[in-house]
């Protein structure tokens, strides 16, 4: 059956061949969303519902039908659908937190021993009714007497643990390694990596998330998390036709579940949605904020009734804070801002040089790397009572105040100080290695948690040395305002601000963690401090040009995304664009030439020139679709390898066809069973015409536009494409790869960042600094005890 133009002059409602095109995107991995293009599907496809609710239901004197009462029911399920989702995905998300918080602590405790009540209860269910840690409990047993014993069974789960999670990974899910952030980020902003959210990655991830936490490397599961959440939010919107037909509702809905695994993670749903804003998403709507909050809502509830420590706590490391700070110790949160800018600094320089080592040597060594790492640190770890124990307990141990049942195996006893601060020091030097040479490898591997232990250990020194000073000069001019009949000095304060600063310092997030931090402690009186603290942070990040381990993960590893500071002043975009381009023809070209230029060059689309001397812009054609329609035409229509292609219209077409009218140009949408007739129509013996296919109103830019605005209109408005054309002549075409590319290879003037050598010149400035600051404190340490 062939139909007339003007039966083609209706509103664009072709679902099936919406789905089948984009059935074709789905498997082209590692490109990037067009979200003008998405945008523009949607916008028909909410034209087609809003003339669907146009039809009239009533009866013939406005009586109220079944109809009418079906289509307002309908009304109402559509206006609640994303928010049964949202529910959904926080309700999953708390449970599997849970899930993976109860099996963590089983596994970690196996190390140490056993229950005889029970194999199934960790030793804290195990030994619920012994009050004090220091109190004998009788149904916990150690699995050996000898401490060589003990050390070797220790190494030997540890090395077990690791082992099973990284085959596990290499065999079944290669995207469950890592933290995920960086890659979730370029997928937020359009970038597509097939299986990065699917389900083989989530039930991989969630399994191994325990097996490597309790193996004791210096990894944490709090990035995990956030990957695991939005490979549940991306499951569960796919269940639903209006969240999977749609990439960018699709995306709503990960940026939502991301602030749900903050939220669980840190039992901070505030947090979890300033994470998702600070840290995860460039162009942040307030509806996706709600969405966003809603969601870490309900995993929070979902976390709290399920109450996995069975302590009323969301996350081990919950304190709070009975006394308030003083001024003077305004000079020892520098101190802890400085060591977290610092660590920050060193951590992500150094970490990148273990990546470029581990690309190029290690990758095909990924398990053996990952039982070698977690056998180090359980040998090096088991000797230091504050790398023996899991992070989360031991930041929950530092961060307790001393008089609230915090003497955990004597820490606040003065007789013991400066044996317990030297092991906290060397805590935090062998710690912030391993954290270096643990961070990328190939298991679940989150890097929040172990740079807290890093600041919450150098914290508590601080802390130490802090409380030994005023106890040795109590009536000194800065301790003088102290009360006398209360603490003066909490050193568990230091190590959580410390916690705060190191975190701070790696992630290069400020906001997000003062809030966490707020709602960890659940203490007003500390979030001034908190926020020097991150500050002075900030400022020393700044000054080095540090930027956060997950951009410069995204670097490292060549992800098309473009960051605040991806910019280039006094450059146009001549010098960056494309001259040499695959392009097509409006007329003379026949269907093997498009077939031959389609099999010698692998770009995701081609403009359309009138001709090769005047190359007058005529518009736009994507690959997928000039794919599509060519194999289509071939099953359909009598077509032959010398049939003509017309890319523009001619005069005898119709001029009522008002696909070409849209915005896009393109036939992305006619009446249902229409695509394929209308292929037939156009695959005729005389020429196969492709313009209701192409994109007539493609972005365009002069040659002499500035390139940081073509970097806005990239952020901004998500093109996969932008053309460069003067006086309606094809110039060329610049993409997000071309920016980043000409911004590796040419940093532009005024931009200030530190290259590789003056960076290491100022850490080593700093390592002297350190080394003579070590020097003057033990000698302040030996005069402080000779007192």
């Amino acid at each position: 059956m062939t139909r007339t133009g003007a039966q083609y002059g209706r509103l664009p409602d072709n679902r099936d061949y919406e789905e089948e095109i984009e059935q074709i995107r789905r498997y082209e991995d590692f490109t990037t969303i067009d979200w003008i293009q998405d945008s523009i599907v949607e916008r028909n496809r909410r034209i087609r519902n809003a003339k669907a609710a146009q039809v009239a239901y009533r009866g013939p004197s406005g009586e109220i039908t079944p109809t009418w009462v079906w289509a307002q029911l309908w009304r109402f399920l559509r206006a609640g659908e994303p928010w049964l989702v949202i529910s959904l995905v926080g309700i999953f998300i708390g449970m599997n937190a849970a899930l993976i918080s109860i099996i963590t602590e089983w596994l970690s405790d196996i190390k140490m021993g056993y229950c005889t009540d029970g194999w199934w209860l960790n030793s804290q269910l195990c030994c619920w009714e012994v009050e004090s840690d220091d109190e004998f409990c009788p149904s916990w047993h150690l699995w050996s007497t000898a401490t060589v014993a003990r050390w070797l069974i220790y190494v030997l789960f540890a090395a077990i643990f690791s082992f099973v999670a990284a085959h596990l990974v290499r065999s079944m899910a290669k995207y469950a390694a890592g933290s995920g952030i960086s890659e979730i980020k370029c997928i937020l902003t359009g970038f597509i990596m097939q299986g990065f959210l699917g389900y083989a990655t989530f039930f991989i991830k969630s399994l191994t998330l325990p097996l490597v936490i309790a193996s004791g490397l210096s990894v944490g599961k709090e990035g995990p998390s956030v990957h695991v959440a939005c490979c549940i939010g991306a499951i569960v919107a796919s269940w639903f036709q209006r969240f999977s037909r749609s990439q960018g509702k699709m995306r709503e809905i990960i940026t939502a579940a991301s602030a749900a695994g903050v939220a669980v993670a840190f039992g901070s749903p505030i947090g979890g949605v300033l994470f998702s804003i600070e840290e995860m998403s460039q162009m942040f709507r307030i509806k996706t904020m709600w969405r966003s909050f809603v969601c870490a809502l309900v995993a929070t509830f979902t976390l709290s009734v399920m109450n996995p420590f069975r302590t009323g706590k969301l996350v081990l490391f919950q304190v709070t804070y009975n006394r308030d700070w003083h001024f003077f110790e305004i000079i020892f949160f520098i101190i802890l801002g400085i060591f977290g800018g610092l660590y920050g600094a060193f951590v992500v320089k150094f970490n990148m040089q273990v990546a470029a080592f581990r690309r190029k040597h290690l990758a095909a060594h990924g398990v053996a790397e990952a039982v070698i790492l977690a056998t180090l640190t359980a040998v090096i770890g088991y000797f230091n009572r504050f790398m023996r124990i899991d992070m989360t307990e031991m930041m929950s141990i530092l961060f307790r105040e001393c008089e609230g049942g915090g003497d955990h195996d004597n820490l606040c006893q003065m007789a013991v100080q400066w044996p317990m601060a030297n092991s906290l020091l060397l805590a935090t030097f062998i710690r912030t290695g391993l954290v270096v040479i643990s961070y990328g490898a190939k298991v679940p591997a989150g890097i929040f948690v172990p740079s807290m232990a890093v600041g919450a250990t150098f914290g508590r020194v601080v802390g130490i040395m802090v409380k030994a000073m005023y106890r040795a000069y109590p009536h000194s001019g800065i301790f003088s305002v102290c009360d006398p009949n209360v603490p003066c000095i909490t050193p568990g304060t230091y190590a959580f601000l410390g916690a705060a600063a190191a975190l701070s310092g790696v992630m290069r997030i400020t906001v997000t963690v003062v809030v966490i931090m707020f709602e960890l402690t659940g203490a007003l009186t500390y979030i001034l401090p908190t926020m020097i603290v991150i500050l002075v942070t900030k400022a020393v990040g700044d000054f080095l040009g540090t930027r956060g381990i997950a951009d410069e993960a995204i670097r490292f590893n060549g992800y098309p995304i473009l960051e605040n500071e991806d910019h280039g002043f006094n450059v146009s975009v001549s010098e960056v664009m494309k001259k040499d381009l695959n392009i097509l023809f409006a007329s003379g070209m026949i269907v093997s030439d498009v077939e031959q230029l389609l099999a010698s060059t692998d770009v995701k689309g081609f403009p359309i020139v009138t001709s090769e001397s005047s190359r007058t812009l005529v518009g736009y054609m994507g690959r997928t679709e000039l794919r599509y329609v060519l194999d289509k035409a071939k099953n359909v229509g009598d077509i032959s390898p010398s049939t003509p292609c017309a890319f523009t219209r001619g005069a005898s077409d119709q001029e009522d066809f008002v696909l070409s009218d849209m915005t896009s140009g393109s036939a992305l949408g006619v009446e249902e069973d229409v695509a394929e007739e209308l292929i037939e129509t156009s695959a005729t013996i005389d020429v196969l015409k492709l313009w209701p296919w192409v994109n007539q109103t493609p972005l365009t830019v002069s040659p002499r536009l500035p390139l940081e605005i073509v970097t806005q209109l990239f952020k901004r408005m998500g093109p996969r494409v932008i053309l460069v054309e003067e006086h309606g002549s094809l110039k060329g075409l610049v993409t997000v790869k071309d920016v980043l590319r000409f911004n590796a290879v040419e940093q532009p003037v005024g931009d200030l960042h530190w290259d590789g050598g003056e960076l290491e010149a100022i850490l080593d400035v700093i390592w002297m600094w350190a080394v003579g600051i070590a020097n003057t404190s033990i000698n302040w340490y030996r005069r402080l005890i000779r007192r």
